[in-house]
């Protein structure tokens, strides 16, 4: 695992690189739905990124998923540094 942060201007980036599997184009587009879990082996309830998402975006930022360098996911959130 991969964490970077940094401070570009008014915006602050937090990266977070995976170097697991990773998340198809179709599940990337998904496991930030509210109510919407990938893994059903554990417990929880699918709220949790989406109320990253929700929280990113009254505050002015976005969470966005890729792939990483590495080969797994890529989660990058952006929020307003100040």
């Amino acid at each position: 695992m991969f964490i970077e942060v940094t401070v570009s201007g008014p915006m602050m980036h937090i990266l977070v690189d995976d170097d697991g599997r990773g998340l198809s184009d179709a599940e990337q587009a998904q496991v930030a739905r509210r109510g919407q879990r990938l893994d059903e082996s554990k417990p929880g309830s699918g709220l949790g990124l989406a109320i990253v998402t929700d929280l990113a975006a009254l505050y002015g930022g976005e969470l966005k998923f890729g792939r990483a360098p590495i080969g797994g996911l890529r989660a990058e959130l952006t929020l307003p540094a100040a």
